[in-house]
């Protein structure tokens, strides 16, 4: 286990690209960087809020900028090629969070919707397409979508339903749509809360490793539940 930056403001989204480590820090409106041996700012953009990051196309990064409800695909040199505030419908979206690849190029992203528990349920899951021109929503109605991922076979994304302490999960359509959602877990049923947490305990990111288990991030109590596919806890860290 190595220390990479123990200075970190709110750092989120790691992304392996290109023999370094990049990963956004919210608190410090950047992306840095880590070569093995040095930290170094990559890219800095105020009031962007930046809470994800994946690489896109040959050898570009997109970058969710949560605070000013953007999405921004940088070239390798970290320079702005372009910024997308709209779906392809010109339907603005509410606070991107999260990324994860289709397995074809295209991107599934996460706009989270208000932080709010009270507050009407607007999150959302968009579909970017491989060659970057069409952005379209595939799903509505999420309690704060967060973190996702595709399985392994590439027929199903899980979303992290944080607000509603739960992951979902859509089959995907052979065009990218997705089909009619199903509670896959409840966080609560793969491992109890700890006490005295954040109210909202619900799932952050989430990851697939290489041993096949969903690697779940649970910010409120300071853990990641270990899943396997057929959703049973296999550990926590």
């Amino acid at each position: 286990l190595v220390l990479v930056d123990a200075d970190a403001s709110y750092p989120e989204g790691p992304l392996w690209q290109a023999g370094k480590l990049y990963y956004v820090e919210y608190g410090r409106n950047t992306i840095k960087d880590w070569d093995g041996k040095r930290v170094s700012v990559f890219w800095r953009g105020e009031h962007c809020g930046p809470s994800g990051l994946i690489g896109f196309g040959e050898g570009h990064m997109l970058l969710a900028c949560y605070d000013s409800n953007t999405l921004v695909e940088l070239d390798e040199q970290g320079r702005q090629v372009r910024v997308i505030q709209a779906d392809s419908a010109g339907k603005p979206f509410i606070g991107p969070n999260d990324f994860a690849s289709d397995g074809a190029g295209g991107l599934y992203i996460t706009a989270s919707g208000v932080y709010d528990i009270k507050a009407p349920i607007t999150g959302t899951v968009l579909h970017l397409s491989a060659d970057g021109n069409t952005l379209v929503e595939v799903a509505d109605k999420i309690h704060f979508s967060n973190g996702l991922v595709l399985s392994r076979d590439g027929k199903t994304l899980l979303v992290a339903e944080m607000l509603a302490a739960r992951m979902l999960s859509f089959p995907v359509n052979a065009d990218g749509s997705l089909g009619p959602r199903s509670v896959w877990a409840r966080l609560q049923d793969l491992a109890p809360p700890t006490p005295n947490v954040d109210a909202y305990n619900g799932p952050d990111g989430v990851r697939l490793g290489s041993d096949g288990n969903y690697y779940i991030a649970q910010n409120g109590s300071g853990r990641i539940l270990v899943a396997s596919k057929d959703a049973k806890l296999v550990r926590t860290i």
